[in-house]
């Protein structure tokens, strides 16, 4: 008897969704190390070239992520692409919001600090949680 998280699926899917997390995983740990201790490991004079480079490195593990994602999409059968696309809509559509949010607050003398990164993990928390909740209502 299969478990609930393999009902409705084949080996096959089993095993591209399992390869996509372990693509997903290694990406999100390459972003966390490069980000997080890149800059203390390697220190540079801010606006310099080097400084430049340590500062764009992250962005390597991030076009990895979004390769892996790519080739998730051309591997997953037609059900799971079009909850794969409506929850990046959810989350393209949630980062927008959260952008005009913080554009109007600033209207009203409201500064949010480093807003880049509310709108970039708003519009990531919404795809995951949106991805979660899709599939959950699909395979019931």
């Amino acid at each position: 008897m299969r478990a609930n998280t393999d009902r409705g699926s084949t080996p096959q899917e089993r095993r591209a969704s399992l390869r996509y997390l372990w693509e997903i995983a290694a990406g999100a740990i390459g972003f966390l190390v490069t980000f997080l201790f890149l800059p203390e490991i390697v220190r540079t004079e801010p606006g310099s070239a080097a400084g430049v480079v340590v500062a764009l490195v992250p962005l390597v593990p991030v076009v990895w992520i979004a390769v892996a994602l790519i080739r998730h999409v051309g591997r997953v059968d037609e059900l799971q692409r079009g909850l794969l696309l409506l929850s990046l809509a959810i989350g393209f559509g949630a980062a927008m919001l959260i952008s005009l949010v913080i554009v109007f607050l600033s209207t009203a003398a409201i500064v949010v600090d480093q807003p880049e990164w509310w709108v970039f993990i708003g519009g990531m928390a919404v795809w995951g949680v949106s991805i979660g909740v899709l599939s959950f209502r699909a395979n019931r």
